[in-house]
């Protein structure tokens, strides 16, 4: 994990984890089953809005995972995340952010439902073969982001 991280805010906000996934993967994820993720990158859009709010949750994102526990955590198994693109904000921009993303060139949903069991978006799982550009994404939606770089965890 980036000691960065620590600097977080421990506010309520949005985030998207950017991941790459360098090969082909069949993973098991939880209730949804067996998926096949092809290679390539993925945008997993989610909210921090319990307790340790962005920091706690990032933190979360960005550890090995033990016993997984959110969706995410099957896929980050085997891809790693590469940047982080968060807002402070008690306003929530998950499902903003998750139709942005699915209207951006070649944006396609390898896991119907991944990430989205609580509203109606058909994911908050986004693949892409090629890395999405995050100013584009988030003007699109017209959210203000930070992106921050993660490195290979």
């Amino acid at each position: 994990m980036d000691p960065s991280l620590n600097t977080l805010p421990a506010v309520r906000g949005t985030y998207v984890l950017l991941l790459e996934l360098p090969a082909a993967a069949r993973l098991i994820v939880g209730r949804l089953g067996i998926i096949d993720f092809p290679a390539g990158w993925y945008a997993y859009v989610g909210s921090a809005f319990g307790p340790g709010g962005l920091r706690g949750r990032l933190k979360h994102h960005l550890t090995p995972v033990g016993k997984p526990h959110w969706h995410v955590d099957y896929l980050r198994q085997a891809a790693h995340c590469r940047e982080l693109w968060i807002v402070a904000s008690d306003a929530v921009y998950e499902h903003a952010a998750a139709v942005a993303l699915m209207a951006q060139p070649g944006a396609t949903v390898a896991a119907p439902r991944f990430g989205a069991s609580d509203c109606g978006c058909p994911a908050h799982l986004i693949h892409f073969a090629e890395r999405p550009d995050a100013s584009l994404v988030l003007a699109q939606a017209d959210i203000r982001m930070l992106a921050i770089s993660v490195g290979d965890t």
